[in-house]
């Protein structure tokens, strides 16, 4: 591979973090913006707003109030809520202080609970509601490290005796707001460095329990002004806070961006109510991970199936002409009547229903976003862009505007001249992505991993296998350590295969599979059970469970269909040969998934060994009898009998 180095640009802003820290952004933002909307958050269906000072009037009254029962410096305050306003203040209320914050995830499991409050040392914990107080207080003895519990919504909780309980409301009303009491918070915020270590991340665990990644200051403004130099990201936007901020992207998006740029930033009611006020809020900046994206153009693809026939023809007329409009591959006659007239009936309405009429950029992260999905949303006349990086790392390439190859990862992202030089690129002898780059300050209490990431100085290893395009752009082929080859001799990328396949609608996940002790590629597919019985409703087709409905003959064919559109466009060798529906859904419940819906590949094909060694087999299905977890501990039995789908074009 080519050891030649990428430079980043640098970009000229007239806002940096100019050596400030998150808390004393705010301060200064409310100094001089005091009366202007930093946050709107929604509330019994009505959008309320809350000022410049106002916010950091309530951050430094949380302060007071955490202060006041025993939060400071260096202490660790754990957040398990959905993004709300009372979450994000209490985060930098805590940060105010001098004490670090650690989010998880709303649907985590009481046993990562656990291990993330022991693990960081939590004293102090935010639980959002009833559901999130009981998985705390469900801890093993009762989380015995964590002294005070704040909840934000009292509705169940009116008789829980447990003294650690403290409404977060009643704190603040009580807390002191006398002149000494507001001066010990402003010279706590004084007194913190850009160095100071702010955030932890857990990392993904794919492999094992989760890292702590340790993010400073620096680091998460030196991202959100990343964020600026690429997207030419200008103050006053709309920005919807919707990934959770247990992901270290949510601190670049959610926490840093809206403080530099500056913008507004927005809170649903409620996960449930996120693509209705999408419409309301219509935000010009967006980050979704590629399962969100996926889920969004399903939902479209849901409605058209139920649209009458008419309907149907008009927007496949509409999406051709869009294709067309995005591809530049037209005359002037397309460029002034067809597609214009096909914006006015169709990509219009279709923008509209998902929320992005004024999207400037609307990026996808974490993983990757098929081709076909971004031709797609680039159809619909939607700026969705490709965005590379990771907790440890930060946000490292992205699409700008006019960058169009979806096979890319895009450019190089600039870096805050006061926080760190350009970033710079290249790929090793091994394929794999080096970087000299600002980045974590570590993980917690595992110097040994640390130490294996590399150093600045040479270059951090990404773990990424990755190739250059001719103009400099970043094409990921996937991890290093997922790479495949087969017996043949025949090497394959997994994420590649698995990224089109979740392209197609009626596909949720997928788990490709094959190593150098097979002679061929398999896959377990995940159905999306919204589509898929719509499908089978539509055909007539009775099924009563996910498992009947997984082994319906015409949904076998619909992802054989599927398949074999992937197959065509890799190489004969690497086709795959066979495939089986699983009779359940993939969760990170029962640790198939990450929280951020990463597959958990060793577990999965553990877990599913006997569909595996059906589709390397010759029968026609194949029994599995497993164990299915639910939420709430509770265990049940799963048994089904799979149908093995063999792919005669690919052997």
């Amino acid at each position: 591979m080519s050891a030649t180095r990428l430079q980043a640009q640098a970009v000229a802003l007239s806002r940096g973090s100019q050596g400030r820290t998150l808390p004393q952004i705010l301060r200064d933002n409310a100094a001089s913006m005091g009366r202007e909307t930093a946050i709107r958050s929604k509330r019994a269906g009505l959008w309320r707003n809350l000022s410049w000072a106002d916010l950091h009037g309530t951050v430094r009254r949380t302060a007071s109030a955490l202060s006041g029962l025993g939060v400071g410096r260096g202490d660790v305050l754990a957040l398990i809520s959905e993004n709300r306003e009372e979450a994000w203040i209490t985060q930098m209320a805590a940060i105010a202080l001098g004490a670090v914050a650690v989010n998880i995830y709303p649907d985590a499991t009481i046993d990562e609970i656990a291990y993330v409050l022991d693990h960081s040392g939590a004293r102090f914990a935010l639980g959002e509601d009833q559901e999130q107080v009981d998985k705390i207080l469900g801890c093993p003895e009762g989380a015995p490290g964590v002294e005070r519990v704040f909840y934000v919504e009292s509705n169940g909780l009116w008789n829980y005796t447990d003294g650690r309980l403290i409404d977060l409301a009643e704190a603040q009303a009580a807390a002191a707001t006398d002149a000494e009491t507001l001066k010990r918070i402003d010279e706590s915020i004084d007194a913190a460095a850009q160095d100071d270590v702010a955030v932890y991340c857990y990392t993904s665990g794919t492999t094992g329990r989760p890292k702590a990644a340790m993010l400073d200051h620096a680091f998460i403004l030196d991202n959100g002004y990343r964020l600026m130099g690429s997207l030419g990201i200008r103050p006053g936007g709309n920005y919807l806070s919707y990934i959770s901020p247990a992901w270290a992207a949510e601190q670049f998006f959610g926490v840093a961006l809206p403080l530099l740029a500056p913008l507004v930033l927005h809170f649903s009611e409620k996960p449930e109510t996120v693509k209705g006020d999408l419409r309301e809020i219509g935000p010009e900046f967006l980050m979704f991970t590629p399962r969100q994206w996926e889920l969004q153009a399903s939902d479209v693809e849901a409605r058209m199936m139920d649209a009458p026939a008419w309907r149907q023809k008009l927007f496949a007329w509409g999406l051709r002409q869009g294709q067309a409009r995005a591809a530049g591959d037209g005359g002037a006659f397309d460029r002034h009547v067809l597609w214009p007239l096909a914006d006015q009936l169709v990509l219009k309405g279709v923008r509209d229903l998902l929320g992005l009429t004024r999207a400037k950029a609307v990026l996808s992260g974490g993983s990757g976003l098929s081709a076909e999905l971004f031709g797609r949303y680039r159809a619909f006349g939607v700026p969705l862009g490709n965005l590379y990086g990771s907790s440890e790392l930060g946000l490292i390439a992205t699409h700008r505007p006019g960058d169009t190859n979806p096979e890319t990862m895009g450019q190089l992202m600039p870096s805050d001249p006061s926080i760190a030089p350009p970033m710079e690129a290249w790929v090793d002898p091994d394929g794999q992505l080096r970087l000299k780059v600002r980045a974590f300050s570590g993980y917690l209490d595992n110097a040994e991993a640390t130490a294996e990431m590399g150093t600045g100085d040479d270059g951090y290893r990404t773990g990424d296998a990755v190739r250059l395009d001719e103009n400099g752009q970043l094409i990921f082929l996937d991890r290093v350590k997922d790479l495949r080859k087969l017996s043949t001799g025949q090497p394959y990328p997994p994420q590649f295969l698995e990224n089109h396949l979740r392209s197609a609608a009626m596909i949720r996940d997928a788990i490709v599979i094959g190593d150098e002790s097979r002679d061929r590629v398999v896959a377990l597919i995940n159905i999306d059970m919204e589509i898929a019985g719509r499908f089978a409703e539509r055909s007539g087709l009775a099924f009563g469970t996910f498992s009947e409905l997984s082994q319906l003959p015409p949904v076998r064919a619909e992802i054989a269909r599927a398949v074999a559109r992937v197959n065509a466009i890799v190489d004969a060798g690497a086709r795959i040969a066979a495939f089986a529906n699983l009779p359940k859904e993939l969760d990170a419940d029962e640790e198939e998934l990450t929280r951020s819906r990463k597959l958990r590949r060793e577990a999965i094909e553990t877990k599913y060994a006997a569909l595996i060694d059906g589709l390397y087999g010759d029968e026609e299905s194949a029994p599995i009898d497993i164990d299915v977890t639910y939420q709430d501990g509770r265990k049940s039995r799963l048994r089904a009998n799979v149908a093995m789908n063999r792919m005669e074009a690919a052997q």
